[in-house]
């Protein structure tokens, strides 16, 4: 079996002992000034390459801190932060995390492409976005995974995020499963590619992509 990932150069990917692992990083993530990070009382980080371009960690380490998975807070432990982080990670199931907890006011620090779910559903309290990364294309990789994709190159192609899923599919075919890390990366890809089955991980992480199509192997095994 091989497993094609579509992630940004630098992503950890994991090491399996039933498949081929090809990685192609389509996006590179560039850092990029920010102007000056707002006082509110709760930050939230919604990826790793958030937490790696956030230059003011210092000054938010007595704030209560959010991440929107297990990898950000990960990331974020390495630099002595705790963060909380919900259940489903996805942006969604964050903002509803947040607002659990009786947050009154929050800057979350993300992707120049970022969606706006988050935005959308804080609506209600004094909220603020800083961007501190932007992710660019990297136009050879991206040929590769044309190549890979459009001549069924892989049996599982892993889409990991929204904006991958709007680079590749006009490029997706349906001789291979096609799994989605989450339900935004799903909604986005079905909204241009209704005509394909997708396969969503019910966790919304690497692990939980692995874990998804390590049981398909068992079954079809």
């Amino acid at each position: 079996m091989r497993i094609l990932f579509l992630r940004p150069e630098g992503s950890k990917l994991p090491i399996v002992d039933f498949a081929e692992i090809i990685n192609i990083p389509i996006f590179t993530p560039v850092c990029t000034d920010y102007p000056p990070l707002p006082s509110t009382e709760a930050y939230a980080f919604t990826s790793s390459n958030a937490v790696k371009c956030f230059h003011d960690l210092d000054k938010i380490k007595e704030k209560e801190i959010f991440s929107i998975g297990k990898s950000t807070a990960q990331e974020l432990l390495k630099h002595g932060i705790k963060s909380e982080y919900p259940q489903d990670y996805d942006s969604l199931s964050l903002a509803y995390f947040i607002r659990s907890k009786g947050v009154r006011s929050l800057t979350a620090i993300r992707s120049k492409k970022a969606s706006d779910d988050l935005r959308k559903s804080l609506q209600d309290i004094e909220y603020y976005e800083i961007y501190d990364y932007d992710t660019v294309v990297d136009k050879e990789n991206l040929e590769k995974s044309k190549y890979y994709l459009e001549n069924c190159k892989a049996d599982v192609v892993v889409l990991t995020s929204s904006e991958i899923s709007k680079t590749v599919a006009t490029y997706l075919r349906s001789c291979y499963k096609i799994i989605s890390i989450g339900p935004m990366t799903t909604r986005t890809i079905l909204s241009l590619r209704p005509d394909l089955k997708i396969f969503q991980s019910k966790i919304y992480d690497i692990e939980g992509v692995i874990d998804l199509i390590r049981k398909e192997v068992k079954l079809n095994g």
